[in-house]
């Protein structure tokens, strides 16, 4: 009698795991589309006259995860991708950051007490989390820490800089967690 009632739950289990599909709860986020699977204007018919209007492509100039190694992207860009290689992110230093005591706490001045990341945006006068990325200085040389954070050097907020590396989250944020190259200032 056990050998039967185990024999029989393993087989429902099994029809139940077979005849399931996957459940589709949607992830909240209208922005996105779903991929299009035919040619733009390819309706079958032969008749390719349909273009794509601006509106109908979710990020103008890139294929969306379709990021070449040294592309260089705004800050907005490199926010709302989602980019597997290392590209220059180009913005303005905006404020400092810091995780310490697993803690974010973000600064954007007028004095800075943190030197252990600073905050890029696109615009100079950001001052929102929503509108930057954080750039850690932890694993840079002593030299470049020294050249880029905001506690040691205030002047450099507002100033204009490329950061080139790979996305990460860091600090809660979309970031950059180790620095392979930079160009500062950036005229």
């Amino acid at each position: 009698m056990k050998r039967l009632l185990t024999y029989a739950l393993s087989l429902l289990a099994a029809c139940m795991v077979c005849s399931c599909e996957k459940a589709d709860f949607g992830d909240g986020d209208d922005k996105k589309k779903e991929t299009q699977t035919e040619t733009p204007g390819d309706d079958g018919d032969g008749d390719e006259s349909v273009e794509w209007l601006e509106d109908d492509i979710e990020h103008i100039g890139y294929d969306d995860e379709n990021f070449d190694t040294g592309d260089t992207v705004s800050v907005t860009v490199f926010r709302n991708n989602v980019i597997k290689t290392q590209v220059w992110v180009v913005g303005y230093i905006v404020g400092a950051a810091t995780g310490a005591g697993n803690n974010c706490r973000y600064e954007f001045g007028p004095t800075f007490s943190y030197d252990t990341a600073i905050l890029l945006a696109d615009d100079p006068e950001a001052d929102d989390v929503g509108q930057v990325v954080a750039v850690s200085l932890t694993n840079s040389s002593e030299e470049v820490r020294g050249k880029l954070n905001l506690r040691d050097n205030p002047d450099n907020k507002g100033k204009r800089m490329a950061v080139f590396g790979i996305q990460k989250d860091y600090l809660d944020i979309v970031g950059i967690k180790s620095i392979d190259a930079y160009k500062f200032p950036l005229e």
